[in-house]
């Protein structure tokens, strides 16, 4: 069995000058080349799983598929993750997913979130490890818990700091972190996904933070976005069409909310899961 590396040491802070202001950018995309940003934080505990088998499910194109593949091939473990049908050959994600040994699940087209969930609670191996689409909130503490330690060192004061969020298990751990070892800071989640995050909060006996709504259908191809994109390209950093790009549409949007405040921005990496993405985005998309 390989040792796996996961050095969050990696995972440096920079400046850039995004919308005429001043930001510190947590660079959580360079921990790893499959396993970075929030993915390699909520799943950092599974280094120190015992379980011989590990059973998740999703989409044939999410970032956690990847990250959850990589590790159980280094692990030595089995992985099984169960997925609707899609068309086509495999490629992005879910191909690199298939190459570290993944066993796919495939349900009938456009079967629900409720419906995988349910199919992957019937599978039976022993010694077995159950993981929620997107984790769960246990599981990303330790991770959280070393990225908020980190940002209390390396930025200090009492900086706002910028998360997106898709399930909300990353920001909510890290909000129950932020008040263990940085309490100082304010958390600002970036949600990219439709849902009740704060009620997520209010679960977990936590203060929501502030909640800031994207605009846009989850994942969906959207011309703003991808000119997103490019505007953070021209400004020294690349972020994905999911998540960061459209993080930062959120906050131009509400940037006047932050005057006179330290900006920190924590980057969520997942930039493999642009080589589909990319493929959704049509002429008219990319003006």
């Amino acid at each position: 069995m390989k040792k796996v590396n996961l050095d969050f040491s990696r995972s440096f802070v920079e400046q850039r000058e995004i919308f005429n202001r001043r930001f510190w950018i947590k660079r959580d995309d360079c921990i790893h080349t499959y396993c970075n940003g929030n993915k390699a934080r909520k799943f950092f505990s599974l280094l120190d799983s015992t379980h011989k088998v590990w059973i998740s499910y999703g989409g044939n194109q999410s970032n956690a598929m990847l990250t959850l593949a990589y590790l159980a091939s280094i692990k030595g473990v089995a992985f099984h993750y169960v997925i609707p049908a899609f068309y086509g050959e495999p490629i992005g994600n879910f191909k690199m997913a298939l190459s570290f040994g993944m066993t796919p699940h495939i349900l009938p087209f456009g079967s629900s979130v409720v419906k995988l969930e349910s199919y992957a609670k019937t599978l039976s191996y022993e010694n077995a490890l159950f993981i929620p689409q997107g984790g769960s909130v246990n599981l990303a503490q330790k991770g959280m818990d070393a990225l908020a330690k980190e940002l209390s060192q390396s930025v200090g004061g009492s900086p706002v700091l910028f998360y997106t969020s898709g399930s909300g298990v990353g920001v909510v751990a890290l909000k129950k972190a932020l008040d263990s070892y940085f309490p100082n800071a304010s958390l600002v989640v970036l949600a990219c996904a439709k849902g009740d995050l704060e009620q997520k909060f209010l679960a977990h006996s936590l203060t929501p933070p502030l909640i800031l709504q994207a605009p846009f259908a989850f994942a969906k191809p959207k011309r703003e976005i991808w000119q997103m994109r490019e505007y953070l390209k021209s400004r020294g950093l690349v972020c994905d069409l999911i998540y960061d790009s459209v993080g930062f549409c959120i906050i131009e949007k509400y940037l006047e909310k932050f005057q006179g405040r330290e900006l920190v921005f924590i980057h969520s990496g997942g930039l493999l899961g642009d080589i589909s993405q990319e493929h959704r985005y049509k002429p008219c998309h990319r003006i």
